[in-house]
């Protein structure tokens, strides 16, 4: 629905919201006017949004664990697919308000890749991040200096070598879904941060 001209669509990704419900103009006139479709459409969007808000503060409780576990950056390795292959490669990334940012060459694969399918996945330590990237400008771009401050900090010779390049492009990845394989009391689980629905679950082995 988000490619396919749906007008509400298309002014929730404007106003930068999953939907209606959590809109600040909620409910404008022109929403009122639309949904003729559906009598209890602007009830029910209220609801959803109220249901969103309360899960949203559930799961927050569980992330501030997750990203001290995960950290500030690493060597992670980045996995794209598109036209029936996929590609890995390790790459220096930093950890930012949870979102994973990492810079390279515009003309490498990956950068194809992710321009067809922006899927991607993250490894890290014990664990696996799926997320949405997209290109976001280059390193040096001045609201970019957020990411060349970490970057320097943290990779200092990367750093160096290949910041101010030309080709240098700067990747946003957005999770959509992390778990990772843990152990309590030599009993094995999988953990799972499910950033979609905001919903976190442990499953035992």
């Amino acid at each position: 629905m988000w490619e396919n001209g749906c007008n509400i669509c298309k002014c929730c990704k404007e106003h930068s919201v999953p939907f209606c419900g959590l809109c600040g103009e909620f409910p404008c006139e022109w929403l009122c006017n639309t949904l003729t479709w559906d009598k209890n459409g602007i009830e029910q969007l209220k609801m959803l949004a109220e249901e969103y808000r309360r899960r949203s503060a559930v799961f927050s409780s569980f992330l501030h664990e997750l990203w001290k576990k995960i950290g500030t950056h690493g060597i992670m390795t980045l996995s794209t697919c598109a036209e029936n292959r996929v590609t890995s490669r390790p790459m220096s990334v930093v950890v930012i308000d949870g979102r994973f940012y990492c810079q390279t060459d515009e003309n490498y694969l990956k950068c194809k890749q992710i321009s067809a399918n922006s899927n991607v996945a993250l490894c890290f330590k014990n664990f696996s991040v799926e997320g949405i990237c997209r290109f976001i400008g280059k390193p040096l771009d001045d609201e970019n200096q957020f990411f060349a401050r970490a970057y320097q900090k943290h990779f200092q010779g990367s750093f160096e070598a290949y910041y101010a390049l030309a080709a240098e492009c700067l990747l946003e990845i957005t999770p959509t879904l992390i778990y990772s394989w843990e152990y309590e009391l030599t009993k094995p689980y999988m953990e799972y941060w499910d950033f979609e629905n905001m919903l976190h679950r442990k499953e035992w082995k």
